[in-house]
């Protein structure tokens, strides 16, 4: 593509979310609060129970996973903070190879443009790190890694409205 063709076509284009790792994330939350200002924190508990089909290199995980991911807005831009807690993911594999910090960028895809744009990337020989769905919310972490130095997410990015037995707040609302 030509600059022009690339304005054009990132004008249409949404980034959606960034996202980090952690091993504790009580301590992350805590600090982007303190340091940041950013917060609250939407709590989310992932298991083989709430999230669906999860994949990791092309393989369906069936032994028990757990990780946590919190979730906080700054203006249009989503904050994800994740911690593995047990179980193939490929966030702790990143945390073993890198430590802890920033883990992906998200761009939202609309559902019926989803394969092709899967296709485009796999064309361009990048495949699917890891893949599963929570509720009505797909996402598909890119193998970026070898060529960009980070990982690269599309979802769906859907408004979710969850039932509060399903998520916590840090800081607690009463606090």
């Amino acid at each position: 593509m030509n600059n022009q063709e690339l304005r054009e076509f990132n004008k249409k284009r949404k980034i959606y979310q960034i996202a980090w790792v952690t091993r504790n994330l009580e301590k992350s939350m805590k600090a982007w609060v303190e340091n940041l200002n950013i917060g609250p924190w939407t709590v989310l508990t992932f298991t083989d129970k709430s999230l669906k089909y999860l994949k990791v290199d092309d393989k369906n995980v069936t032994v028990p996973f757990k990780f946590l991911i919190a979730l906080s807005w700054v203006g249009d831009m989503q904050l994800e903070i994740i911690q593995p807690v047990y179980g193939p993911t490929i966030y702790e594999a990143f945390i073993e190879k890198h430590g802890e910090g920033m883990h992906h960028i998200k761009e939202q895809i609309t559902e019926d443009s989803m394969d092709a744009v899967l296709q485009g990337y796999r064309n361009k020989e990048i495949g699917v790190l890891q893949t599963g769905q929570f509720d009505i919310d797909l996402h598909y972490y890119l193998n970026t890694e070898p060529k960009l130095n980070f990982i690269y997410e599309l979802g769906n990015c859907p408004k979710l409205d969850l039932p509060p037995d399903l998520y916590w707040t840090y800081p607690p609302e009463n606090a």
